[in-house]
């Protein structure tokens, strides 16, 4: 039997997110016995990690040091060397520099990034040159690229993120959940999964969830994720006089279970690759409000599987959720559009 082919996929940590469950689920979905999947994590380990060891996926960490570290690509490369790499996939612009450099010195046959959204410019052009081949996760992802790094359209791939559908399409029983949460079986729901960060823009969530319960409606907004901006936005919601109305969940592993009680899935993101969290919840069937920016538009269907508002405007979010919340027919069709039956 031949030996298998070493893959390292390089990350910032296994925190819990779209690209992080993509790196894990790449790995776990590959012929094991081809191919012997590694991840390494340049920051810290993270709240997925112990998923991807549970796959058993081997998960370690070369500490990156605060501000430009110098000496990480050659930590790296021992590592790689260590490892025996055939294939290093970065991800993302630090990665990127960090591991193309150590793959370098590593002599690695193969070496390839993959571009989950609209990131900075990469300066060092030489970095580009190094690496093989450049995976985009949208259209959208890909016009960046070449318009902000000048790369050439040959070399980069388009592969969208997917989601296995079956895990979410299973009936579940919402009301042991709901009930858990508190909420009432008559409450209207409006829902997010998302990293409590900026780019996923939260405050325009709680603005336009605000102006819905200002009508009288009886309706909560359950977030599922956890980030820096946590204490913040548990803050502004008390400023609007909607805390009793929103539920900060924290990181969930029972995701699933979670969308299924939405009426309406939301995604405030003022920029966005090809949202995980938008297709686990069309998987469900659940109709969809999301921004117009990224690559949404290349999942979200306006019209038809959901509503598409600009960016930072509360009021056309809004707006959107009060004519599904209205107009049952409709949810329930645009939910089934999206799920593809």
């Amino acid at each position: 039997m031949k030996s298998r082919i070493n893959v390292i996929q390089i990350v910032l940590s296994l925190e819990c997110g779209g690209l992080e469950k993509m790196v894990i689920d790449l790995a776990s979905r590959l012929n094991n016995e081809k191919f012997n999947n590694i991840i390494c994590c340049l920051d810290n380990f993270g709240n997925l990690a112990d998923q991807a060891r549970d796959k058993n996926i081997e998960v370690i960490m070369v500490k990156r040091r605060p501000g430009a570290d110098f000496l990480l690509p050659l930590r790296l490369a021992y590592i790689l060397k260590k490892k025996k790499a055939n294939i290093v996939h970065t991800h993302n612009p630090t990665p990127l520099f960090y591991g193309t450099l150590a793959a370098w010195l590593a002599r690695v046959p193969v070496l390839i990034n993959t571009r989950h959204g609209r990131e900075r410019r990469i300066r060092k052009r030489f970095i580009w040159a190094m690496n093989d081949g450049i995976v985009a996760i949208s259209e959208d992802a890909k016009r960046e690229l070449i318009k902000s790094n000048k790369l050439s359209s040959e070399k980069i791939r388009i592969i969208y993120n997917g989601t296995d559908i079956d895990r979410y399409s299973c009936k579940k029983n919402g009301s042991i959940i709901k009930k858990s949460l508190n909420i009432s079986p008559s409450d209207f729901i409006v829902g997010t999964v998302a990293r409590l960060s900026p780019e996923k823009d939260q405050i325009t969530l709680l603005k336009a969830f605000s102006k819905i319960v200002e009508l009288g409606y009886a309706v909560k907004l359950v977030i599922a994720g956890d980030g820096v901006l946590r204490v913040e936005l548990e803050n502004f919601c008390k400023d609007l006089n909607i805390a009793d109305n929103v539920l900060f969940l924290g990181f969930r592993e029972d995701i699933p279970e979670i969308v299924n009680i939405f009426d309406v899935f939301v995604l405030s993101s003022v920029t966005e690759g090809i949202s995980l969290t938008l297709l686990e919840a069309m998987a469900e069937k659940k109709p969809i409000v999301a921004t117009n920016v990224g690559g949404n538009p290349e999942v979200v269907i306006d019209g038809l599987t959901g509503f598409l508002v600009p960016s930072k405007n509360p009021d056309a979010m809004s707006e959107a959720v009060i004519k599904l919340l209205l107009d049952k027919e409709l949810a329930a069709r645009m939910g089934e559009e999206g799920g593809g039956e």
